[in-house]
């Protein structure tokens, strides 16, 4: 990573080559150059943007710092250059609560009940790996019956209330209860649930084998609340009007003060958190600044090679905690051009799998896009894949069933890839012995610690209307009080 001068003193250059942390040199600065802010957020994703969002309304003056050129994070939003048509196939829905509300009407921006896809479109399974030949899963398999599968989420949702303390980040008991450390598939054996394996392989993405996921991932992932918004027991989930969840991201921008706070297509070269204040040194696309802050929010995932390259100056128990994680592989694909019906959505099945369900790497489904010719697939790994390799399985995933099914629809060209994402890393988690050893407990304890806060999915979970209610209820208050 290229530093200039005019940031450091000729005499530190020399730390980035090491492992030695960033010693930031201000006399270096002109003053034009210096920010002075209450807080600097690194990551504009869906924390690190509600935050700031929330820290702004709040009267606090805010930096807010992304490497990419939009905020947004997972946001996936895509615009048919033909039509100018938009829809979301990245994060896609909201749980309809006063939170999620009161965001989008600060923004701005309007909600409208998420229906869950086309009704005329009809569900179909393959297995990717084999054959891809469209199969009928047999009666053997208990979720091919919907009373069984309704039944089944009935039980989960009295199980999962077992552990109120759940919404609340990771503030686990100490013992951690022993159902929270399963592996879900033994879970499901254990409280005859298996009737939800398929809707929770649907559902659960991005986590690389559903069935050897400790449960509490799980239950992140689906808590008591979207089971009950997706079985009337609660409000519907919402989501954007005009199906441009991006809109939400554009509009934080302007509200947070555009280029003034908001430094997109940044780097953060250098941070010094030794002093009262802490020192965030970035590039921006024309020039290089300091700001200097009370405290920072660090909203990225806390992988120590994430951190490392932001030249985070980290202590020993930072870099031992964060060095537990491992981490899924997840990607989002829209082709144009599949060849699939645009009636059909399929789905990855393994008849010798537990449960049918299919081990991954690989892809969990096609489905037709809200737009006429253009179909969403996502895959998922638990370890790593290059995008070349995703998106060639990907497109001999399609010609295999193409091929088995006789589906090609005349007329529409070769399959193109024109939607593709690296979620990576995505879901950041630990072995069981590791949590029940205390491990989010000590992860807990680094917020507010050398004026360095800390939020994102995997404080929380991989959930928006999680994390924001997290942190308008429990991180926000606290990293208020600490300024």
């Amino acid at each position: 990573m290229m530093l200039s001068r005019i940031l450091y003193s000729a005499s530190l250059l020399s730390l980035f080559s090491t492992a030695t942390p960033a010693v930031i040199d201000q006399s270096s600065y002109s003053a034009g150059a210096i920010l002075s802010r209450d807080i600097v957020v690194i990551g504009g994703g869906s924390s690190g943007t509600y935050a700031a969002v929330q820290l702004k309304q709040a009267g606090y003056s805010v930096a807010l710092v992304e490497r990419e050129d939009r905020l947004g994070g997972h946001v996936d939003t895509f615009r048919d250059p033909a039509t100018g048509g938009t829809f979301d196939y990245g994060v896609i829905a909201f749980l309809n609560t006063s939170v999620v509300r009161d965001y989008f009407a600060l923004l701005g921006e309007s909600l409208g009940v998420y229906t869950g896809g086309d009704p005329s479109v009809t569900s179909a399974y393959a297995d990717f790996k084999k054959d891809g030949k469209i199969i009928t899963p047999p009666s053997s398999l208990p979720w091919t019956d919907p009373a069984a599968v309704f039944a089944a989420l009935q039980g989960y949702g009295a199980q999962i209330s077992k552990y109120p303390f759940l919404p609340d980040g990771y503030n686990l008991p100490n013992p951690v209860p022993a159902d929270l450390l399963l592996l879900f598939g033994d879970f499901l054996v254990k409280y005859n649930l298996q009737a939800m394996a398929e809707l929770a392989f649907t559902f659960v993405q991005g986590v690389g084998n559903l069935l050897n996921t400790p449960t509490i991932y799980v239950f992140k992932y689906i808590p008591k609340t979207t089971v009950d918004a997706f079985t009337g027991l609660a409000p519907p989930p919402v989501t954007s009007a005009n199906h441009n969840i991006q809109g939400l991201y554009d509009k934080a921008v302007t509200y947070l003060g555009g280029s003034n706070n908001v430094f997109l297509k940044t780097s953060v070269i250098g941070i010094d958190r030794r002093g009262p204040r802490v020192l965030v040194a970035i590039r921006t696309p024309s020039s290089a600044k300091l700001i200097s802050a009370k405290k920072l929010l660090i909203a990225i995932q806390p992988k120590v090679e994430n951190l490392q390259e932001l030249n985070l100056d980290l202590v020993a128990e930072e870099t031992g905690i964060f060095n537990k994680f491992t981490n899924s592989f997840y990607w989002d694909i829209i082709l144009k051009n599949s060849g699939l019906p645009s009636n059909l959505s399929i789905t990855n099945i393994d008849l010798t799998a537990p449960l049918g369900i299919p081990p991954l790497p690989g892809l969990y489904n096609f489905f037709p896009s809200p737009i006429k010719g253009y179909t969403t697939s996502y895959f998922s790994s638990g370890d790593s894949r290059t995008d070349a390799q995703v998106k060639a399985e990907t497109l001999a995933t399609v010609a295999k069933i193409i091929s088995a099914n006789g589906l090609s629809t005349p007329g529409t060209g070769s399959p193109q890839i024109v939607g593709f994402n690296n979620h990576k890393p995505f879901w950041l988690r630990v072995p069981p012995a590791t949590i029940a050893s205390g491990f989010y407990n000590n992860l807990n304890a680094l917020q507010g610690k050398r004026n360095t806060w800390w939020t994102g999915a995997t404080f929380v979970a991989h959930d928006s209307s999680a994390i924001w209610s997290w942190e308008h209820g429990n991180l926000l208050p606290k990293l208020k009080a600490s300024l």
